[in-house]
């Protein structure tokens, strides 16, 4: 059966406290090609497992696990679960993001999410250690004018 609106909202409310729990893995996890396809593919709609992987050719059994991958870090909210022709139900998904953005520019990854319930989360790593200008780091492969093969 699916969702209503309301509990829609409710499960969705729930994947984003489950993503504040997992701020530092969702950077490693946003990057990921698949995770992208599958969060535009449920952006707007709901959808199964084995819809998922028919409408983006991940094989089902590499979509289930990324799913639960996404489910278990809150980028996907369960909304119910519908009967299919074949399996008895099927539980279906939404992507609990609106959308996101990530900004490289100063040495670090700041990526900014924007929830569907419009709540705004903002992660930043620093990458890059700080560095004076004109000077290596020891042990760097980055010499001026070199680069390694």
């Amino acid at each position: 059966m699916r969702n209503t609106g309301d509990q829609e909202e409710v499960c969705i409310l729930e994947a984003i406290r489950t993503a504040n729990m997992h701020r530092d893995e969702l950077i490693e996890s946003l990057v990921d090609n698949s995770v992208l396809i599958i969060a535009a593919a449920t952006a707007r709609r709901t959808l199964t497992v084995r819809e998922i992987s028919t409408l983006t050719m991940i094989p089902l059994a590499t979509c289930y696990k990324i799913v639960d991958k996404m489910s278990t870090l809150g980028l996907l909210a369960e909304t119910g679960k519908v009967r299919t022709s074949t399996r008895g139900k099927a539980s279906i998904y939404t992507s609990s993001m609106r959308d996101f953005s990530v900004d490289l520019s100063k040495g670090s990854i700041d990526m900014n999410i924007t929830w569907k319930n419009g709540q705004i989360m903002n992660i930043n790593r620093e990458v890059c250690m700080s560095v004076p200008q004109g000077e290596v780091p020891i042990g760097s492969d980055a010499t001026l004018g070199m680069m390694s093969k």
